[in-house]
């Protein structure tokens, strides 16, 4: 009998529980709990012979990219029963998945993956980083806050999120949050935080949102579910709010991308900080990704041969042609003329992933065998695609 994948019924999250909660090592409770809070309408489950086999969880949002929210579906709890496994089953669940989100218009799908093989046989390919930074506080030189940091209640909300997305806009790969992200960074570990603000002449200028960790025999900690600052003054007054914690907690931690203003913020080496793990990302709709993104205000054509074993829909010949950064470009079947002057490139739809974040260069996709292409095309192609190392400080 062939494989299913449907939207769950209410009754079939406590079928695919245990086998989340095998697969991550969380236990059924508390993967039904997780389940039950993105809600059945956004569960895929995975039926063989009548009975659920496995399943996942999609979110809804977007992503950042050139300044740009392009539709994005996160994956999340991508787990097949222990039984089932070998059968490649979990390529079919995620097959499913891509098509009919493609359906809907997404363009993009990103995730954190428990392997490399198996979703790169999917067509992801590792796009960008999930940082954490530890700030010693006890180390850190006491300065006082240019501007007061006020506590916050759910009023305000609305302008927390505002100032969230004018801030992560400038950074690729950050999310365009939707409901369940955002409760992740109200509730992280579905325990509520605590949001501090500091207001300014023309709304909120920055925001934390944290709780308080104490861990037997270990120091405490004060852990940051969210860290944003648009001014100079706002990130000084944040990080004195946090040094003032010094005498009962012992450090300060957030996540975030690899390049941060953070970091520029402190005087002293205060702040450790690695990559504690790498998200991947796959286009789902190569056309709709590649119009969706911002670009820099060039002039330029090129010529994309993609590959896509996953979704041979995606395969085939893009003209990409940008005038002052405004993107036209053709779809596979179009009978667009190559040109032999014009700069070509041959990759997959996983090297394409790799290039559209600023994860890879050009260079560095060659080198490895993911992508050929000339000395010109290359050195296009990383003009077309220059930007901030990709971050994403949302984990999900």
């Amino acid at each position: 009998m062939p494989l299913e994948t449907r939207r769950a019924e209410a009754d079939e999250l406590e079928a695919l529980a245990p086998i989340v909660g095998w697969a991550f090592g969380g236990g059924t409770s508390r993967a039904l709990d997780w389940l039950r809070a993105a809600g059945a309408s956004h569960v895929r489950v995975a039926r063989l012979e009548h009975r659920v086999v496995g399943g996942l969880v999609e979110i809804p949002m977007g992503q950042w990219f050139g300044a740009q929210s392009v539709p994005t579906l996160g994956l999340a709890g991508v787990a097949i029963a222990p039984e089932a496994r070998g059968q490649g089953l979990a390529l079919g669940l995620l097959r499913d998945t891509l098509r009919a989100a493609r359906q809907q218009g997404v363009a993009l799908s990103t995730l954190y993956p428990s392997t490399f093989r198996m979703y790169r046989k999917a067509g992801y390919e590792l796009a960008g980083s999930h940082c954490r930074f530890t700030l010693q506080l006890q180390k850190l030189a006491r300065a006082p806050r240019p501007l007061a940091v006020q506590a916050l209640d759910d009023a305000a909300q609305p302008a927390l999120e505002s100032l969230y997305r004018e801030v992560a806009r400038r950074h690729n790969g950050y999310l365009d949050r939707g409901a369940y992200v955002w409760n992740r960074v109200r509730r992280p570990d579905m325990e509520p935080a605590r949001s501090f603000g500091v207001p300014g002449g023309d709304g909120l200028d920055g925001y934390v949102y944290l709780k308080v960790l104490a861990p037997r025999r270990a120091p405490i900690e004060l852990s940051l579910s969210d860290f944003v600052a648009r001014t100079p003054a706002a990130l000084a007054s944040l990080l004195a709010f946090l040094g003032d914690h010094f005498s009962t907690v012992e450090r300060a931690s957030w996540t975030g991308g690899p390049s941060d203003a953070r970091l520029l913020g402190v005087s002293e080496r205060v702040i450790q900080s690695n990559v504690e793990d790498y998200w991947m990302l796959r286009l789902v709709d190569v056309r709709a990704a590649l119009l969706a993104r911002g670009y820099p205000p060039l002039d330029a054509e090129l010529e994309l041969d993609v590959g896509d074993e996953l979704l041979p829909e995606n395969s085939g010949r893009y003209l990409l042609a940008l005038a002052r950064g405004a993107a036209r470009i053709s779809a596979p079947g179009e009978g667009t003329p190559s040109a032999a002057s014009r700069p070509q490139v041959r990759l997959s739809v996983g090297a394409l992933a790799a290039l559209y974040t600023g994860f890879a260069t050009p260079w560095q996709l060659a080198t490895a065998g993911r992508l050929q292409a000339t000395e010109d095309a290359l050195a296009l192609l990383a003009h077309i695609f220059a930007g901030p190392a990709p971050g994403l400080p949302d984990f999900f």
